[in-house]
C-alpha cells in the first residue's frame, strides 16, 4: 500500500526572506583596494520584472534570424543543408579571404567579389 503524501504546511513552505527578492542578477564594477590596485567587484542587484511583449522584443533584438520554429531532429543530424549552410555557401561564393593592406602582409580580411550584388564594397 502506497502511502499518500500530504500538502506541506509550516515554515518550509513559506519564504525565509520575504522582503528579499529571489531573482538577482551580477552586475560588475570597477573598484579600487586600500592599495590603490583596481579590480572589478561583483554586486547581487535584482532583476526587474517585465512583461513578457518586453521579453520578446528584446529576444528579436538579440536573435533578429530566429525564426521560432521548433527543432525536428534531436542530436547529431547528417541530411540535408538548413538555411544557415546555404548562407555560409553563398557568403564563400560572393567573398574572398585576401592582403587588405600591401604594407601589413598580416591584415587580412574577407572582401566582396565584384560581380555580386551590384556594386564593389
Amino acid at each position: 500500500m502506497t502511502r499518500m503524501r500530504t500538502i506541506k504546511n509550516g515554515s518550509r513552505t513559506v519564504r525565509k526572506y520575504p522582503d528579499r527578492p529571489m531573482s538577482k542578477a551580477s552586475r560588475f564594477v570597477q573598484d579600487t583596494d586600500d592599495r590603490g590596485k583596481s579590480f572589478l567587484r561583483e554586486e547581487r542587484v535584482a532583476t526587474v520584472s517585465i512583461t513578457l511583449a518586453e521579453k520578446r522584443r528584446q529576444h528579436l533584438l538579440n536573435h533578429p534570424n530566429d525564426k521560432n520554429s521548433k527543432g525536428k531532429q534531436k542530436g547529431v543530424y547528417w541530411g540535408k543543408k538548413g538555411f544557415r549552410d546555404r548562407q555560409l555557401t553563398k557568403f564563400y561564393k560572393e567573398h574572398i579571404y585576401t592582403f587588405v593592406d600591401e604594407n601589413d602582409l598580416s591584415r587580412k580580411e574577407w572582401v566582396r567579389i565584384a560581380g555580386f550584388r551590384g556594386e564593389e564594397e
